[in-house]
């Protein structure tokens, strides 16, 4: 999984997202280490632009118990909550750097930090989003509520299994493009052909 990442406002090129991103639903947004439920800015395509907007981290579930900050890309066409997004609803979760956590095999609760990198380029991920209508009592409506209503736009993170460069820390890791790859993800490129050939590889780095 994916349960933790960097936005380093410093890096010239995350600056310059995070400037141009669209303050369309919300004002303001999280840098540095973001957790979910933050709000980060995130690469869309819309009318054959890429363009950068803000959106909150995690689907929230319909029972409103939790929400869902990661879909797994080998069930994404099983779940009815993703499957009709991947042709429509990509976007990139443009990223310095993310974070997983390796179990001591002796001691099960403890738990070590490790920062993932990827040298001279930033982190790309792939995700979806959905705009959801939200009402005063913070549950999804349907057509028919009539309470005060608010949209909000959030994002999940596809993961993969984790590859030689992940394995030793976690088994599953944030599908990660090129520069080039996420242009062709977000123009609506063919999805297994992306992850067939995804093999990023990252440096890691006890914390």
């Amino acid at each position: 999984m994916c349960g933790r990442y960097y936005f380093d406002i410093d890096d010239k090129e995350l600056k310059e997202i995070a400037d141009a991103a669209e303050k369309n639903l919300y004002d303001d947004y999280k840098t540095g280490e973001i957790y979910p439920t933050n709000i980060a800015p995130i690469h869309i395509e819309d009318d054959n632009n890429i363009k950068s907007i803000l959106a909150k981290w995690g689907f929230p579930k319909w029972d409103n118990k939790g929400i869902i900050i990661n879909a797994r890309v080998e069930t994404l066409y099983n779940k009815s909550m993703f499957k009709n997004l991947i042709d429509s609803k990509r976007c990139i979760i443009p990223a310095s750097s993310f974070f997983e956590w390796k179990r001591d095999n002796c001691f099960k609760k403890t738990k070590e930090k490790y920062i993932f990198t990827r040298p001279d380029s930033l982190l790309y991920m792939a995700g979806l989003y959905n705009e959801i209508t939200i009402n005063e009592n913070n549950k999804q409506m349907s057509l028919f509520d009539n309470n005060t209503i608010q949209k909000h736009i959030f994002f999940t993170i596809i993961t993969k299994d984790a590859n030689s460069s992940v394995s030793p820390v976690h088994n599953r890791m944030p599908l990660i493009f090129d520069k080039h790859e996420k242009d062709y993800w977000l123009d609506g490129g063919n999805m297994m052909e992306l992850v067939s050939k995804n093999d990023v590889t990252l440096l890691s780095e006890h914390i």
